[in-house]
């Protein structure tokens, strides 16, 4: 984990991977290690209403993307949705009488932000996306290299890219507003977002 100090804050922030059962483990550790003041995931609110009462099985990939993610990780091993990252941190910081927050947009603010940042040009291209992605030979070695590379390719044109930077600032700006009465607070983060969301930290 890295630390990011803000003020009289510390912000332990947990890379973590959607999907495989073992980043469960992870985030119980970690939550349980730094009994923090609050677990904020980088996660929309409504999702996490959602995750708080789900109770039923796994969950198919929803779009031609998710089953080329899920495929991809499956070289390692089995993965399930709802991701056990965000689940197993709502399941330990509710074991332990730790406030919980959602870092990432509303369905309507994203939905906002995903109809000023891409266009309608490279809406009609995501059929050649899907192309490309279906014959992509990955060279990833472990499951953090896989969803880097995949991130690079779902995102990776103008519209995207700046539809994500635009989700790392405003998960950043919510771990600012957490942050302002001090104490800690570990930040449960897509590895893919890590970066970005450091970067405006710190900036």
């Amino acid at each position: 984990m890295d630390e990011v100090r803000l003020g009289d804050a510390s912000i332990r922030i947990l890379p973590v991977v959607r999907g495989p059962p073992s980043e469960a483990d992870k985030v119980r550790s970690a939550v349980e290690t730094t009994r923090p003041a609050v677990v904020a995931l980088s996660i929309g609110p409504e999702e996490l209403k959602t995750l708080r009462v789900y109770d039923g099985g796994p969950l198919e990939p929803e779009n031609f993307e998710e089953e080329i993610y899920v495929a991809g990780l499956s070289a390692w091993e089995p993965t399930i949705k709802p991701p056990p990252c965000f689940s197993e941190a709502i399941r330990a910081a509710d074991a332990h009488g730790i406030r919980l927050e959602a870092l990432d947009m509303d369905e309507v603010t994203y939905t906002e932000n995903y109809v000023d940042s891409v266009s309608a040009l490279e809406l009609i291209f995501q059929g050649r996306l899907e192309r490309k992605l279906a014959n992509k030979r990955f060279r990833a070695t472990s499951p953090q290299e896989f969803v880097l590379e995949w991130d690079s390719e779902v995102n990776g044109s103008p519209g995207f890219a700046r539809l994500q930077a635009r989700r790392e600032r405003f998960i950043a700006s919510r771990l600012r507003e957490i942050a302002a009465p001090g104490g800690t607070i570990l930040a449960v983060i897509e590895l893919e977002r890590v970066e970005g969301v450091k970067s405006v930290l710190q900036g």
